[in-house]
């Protein structure tokens, strides 16, 4: 099975030049409350991409993006946040080769200011699962996709994040964990589905066939609010990004990819079904109150 995946991920890369795109979006500067660059790149990705696949968007006050393809009862979402931490307005990306969470060295992306030539963080966190969900949107006729702004100080965009665009939401798979094999069983005490459950069942091997073994508990990101305001079941991947948060920030282009046919295979396992998971609420939006 690993050596199946191997040469989806060799097909796929060289089908769709993935390296040129990810690029092209991860040099998108995405300060939190500073994203309209990335927004309106992700519109025209979409006008570009996806004009004859029945589609439609909306960008609310806020700067959240809202997309939605096809009709059905019920969607599968894909979701990753817009912004990022660090404050750059232009960067350099370019090609490294860097060690993975085994410790090999792999193709990375890594950014330099545009002046200096210093190392600065890329965003990854979380441009890198922005790209994911684009390239999921773009394979499914059914599916929904949503990007919050201003994750990275409390959630800002899914706290307020409209609630109809949700009824109809079977599960959420969010992309905002670290490296290349980490997936959240909980955030900040949030649990995100039911192990011993259908869902969890139906998308356990898969999982682990993709190499992710390893599931903890981590901090916020937007799947923990969505949790707390739906009641549908919920998955975080992780992107491929490593060192978040810091000038040595990068990406791996293989994990990027890896993820990104982890959550095709699970939205094809899964399909257009509704999957309930409600957790006790910690309050209205638990720890952001």
């Amino acid at each position: 099975m690993v050596k199946e995946i191997t040469i989806r991920l060799l097909a796929t890369l060289k089908e769709f030049n993935m390296k040129e795109k990810l690029k092209e979006l991860l040099s998108i500067p995405t300060k939190t409350w500073e994203e309209e660059r990335l927004i309106n790149y992700l519109i025209s990705y979409l006008m570009e991409h996806f004009e004859s696949q029945g589609y439609h968007y909306e960008v609310d006050d806020m700067g959240n993006l809202y997309v939605t393809k096809g009709i059905s009862e019920y969607y599968p979402l894909v979701l990753a946040h817009t912004d990022s931490v660090h404050d750059i307005k232009e960067m350099v990306v370019k090609e490294e080769y860097l060690p993975n969470s085994q410790g090999e060295d792999k193709l990375a992306l890594k950014a330099y200011t545009k002046e200096g030539g210093l190392p600065t963080g890329i965003g990854g966190d979380d441009k890198a699962g922005v790209f994911i969900c684009l390239q999921l949107l773009e394979k499914f006729d059914v599916i929904k996709g949503f990007f919050p702004v201003a994750e990275e100080t409390g959630c800002h965009g899914s706290r307020g994040a409209k609630e109809d665009f949700f009824k109809d939401v079977g599960y959420a798979i969010q992309f905002d964990s670290t490296e290349n094999d980490t997936m959240s069983l909980s955030l900040m005490g949030t649990q995100l589905f039911e192990q011993d459950s259908e869902f969890f069942n139906k998308t356990k091997g898969l999982i682990l066939e993709h190499g992710f073994t390893e599931w903890r508990h981590h901090p916020y990101t937007d799947t923990m609010v969505l949790k707390e305001r739906f009641n549908f079941a919920c998955l975080n991947f992780a992107a491929g990004y490593y060192n978040y948060h810091t000038d040595n920030e990068y990406v791996i282009v293989e994990d990027v990819l890896n993820s990104t046919l982890l959550g095709e295979s699970v939205i094809k396992e899964l399909g257009n079904e509704f999957y309930e998971f409600k957790v006790p609420k910690k309050g209205s939006f638990g720890w952001f109150d």
